[in-house]
């Protein structure tokens, strides 16, 4: 295989058509660009579908790929007695290096072109650019601000192509540790909803209020974090002035992480301790439901770092596995020691 005819196949072979403007000649230049507009269209129809027609779109990129090298190589191998000036014509096309380069060049910039544009109209759906991430940014902002009469900053965006709608993350800039979630539309203009921030402060001052109570019981190590859930019509803050959710009580939980070497002998006192703290729970709560979990670690787990864990709110250890676990929906039902149930893990 002469040089020229191995270069070209080879660069078939790396990219759709390259070799094809590697020759030069007119109708294989057409015949190249074709090849790489009809692998961009590829690539577009398999994003579009979110790769749900992978069975159809993939066998018809390697089909244009294969298409390529099959052409290169039927033109270095096609002869004819009859056009001997063929052969001299073709030796003229590759005689030139710098033309050779310019025409590889230009191919390979219309296959990144192509694949570039197949990818960003596929995807262009499904996604958000950052000047309208921008327009919901300052919308959210703007919202939470006039609402609560405070500056807030949204620090995360993720957008959802089936709905139509964004979910936020953000901080109440006077306390980055009340870390919050809100929606918001893709409209114009967005319009931002079911915000989460006044169930993370009364959350925050229930913890305060119950974390007394339960340093007393669990002297060895407990972190508690809790969530209120309220549907208030106007805006109230303070946790303790609230009674009723339109019409509906409230809904509060109450999340232990307890650090102790739970054993079979003592279940007994544990479930005398978890009484007790039932018992205790109303007097810092206020009137409605309320849920209580504890989940026991081991107390070698209880580290400097997982401690830093459980503060800033994550709520549990992803990384390890609780012993036992207690889980009461609605703590008013619990009479005695017979109602809780401790499970292991």
């Amino acid at each position: 295989m002469k040089k020229h005819q191995l270069t070209a196949v080879v660069l078939s072979v790396i990219f759709t058509g390259l070799g094809l403007f590697y020759i030069g000649t007119p109708m294989l230049i057409i015949t190249g660009a074709l090849l790489m507009a009809l692998q961009g269209a590829v690539l577009y129809f398999l994003l579009l579908t979110l790769g749900f027609l992978g069975f159809l779109a993939l066998p018809a990129a390697l089909a244009l790929h294969i298409a390529g090298i099959v052409i290169t190589i039927i033109y270095f191998n096609y002869r004819s007695p009859k056009k001997t000036w063929l052969e001299q014509k073709r030796q003229r096309q590759l005689s030139s290096p710098g033309a050779i380069a310019a025409r590889t060049v230009i191919g390979l910039l219309l296959l990144a072109g192509s694949v570039y544009v197949g990818y960003t109209e596929g995807t262009a759906p499904f996604t958000k650019s950052a000047a309208e991430k921008q327009v919901v940014r300052e919308a959210a902002e703007h919202y939470l601000e006039q609402k609560y009469g405070e500056p807030f900053k949204v620090t995360k965006m993720d957008y959802t192509w089936a709905v139509g709608s964004y979910n936020l993350t953000a901080i109440p800039e006077g306390a980055p540790e009340l870390e919050f979630t809100l929606d918001s539309t893709d409209g114009s203009p967005p319009v931002p909803s079911g915000e989460t921030y006044l169930n993370r402060v009364w959350g925050a001052q229930l913890r305060d209020k119950a974390e007394p109570v339960i340093d007393r019981l669990y002297p060895d190590g407990a972190f508690v974090q809790a969530w209120v859930s309220c549907n208030m019509k106007q805006v109230v803050r303070e946790y303790d002035k609230l009674d009723s959710c339109s019409g509906e009580p409230v809904s509060q939980n109450v999340d232990i992480v307890v650090f102790a070497d739970v054993a079979e002998g003592s279940l007994d006192q544990e479930k005398e301790r978890i009484l007790e703290l039932v018992k205790q729970l109303p007097g810092v709560t206020v009137p409605g439901k309320t849920d209580l979990q504890i989940e026991y670690y081991p107390a070698k787990l209880n580290t400097p770092a997982n401690a830093a864990k459980l503060e800033k709110g994550s709520g549990a250890l992803q990384d390890a596995t609780p012993t036992y676990q207690f889980r009461e929906f609605d703590i008013s039902r619990i009479t005695g020691t017979s109602d809780i149930e401790l499970r292991k893990l």
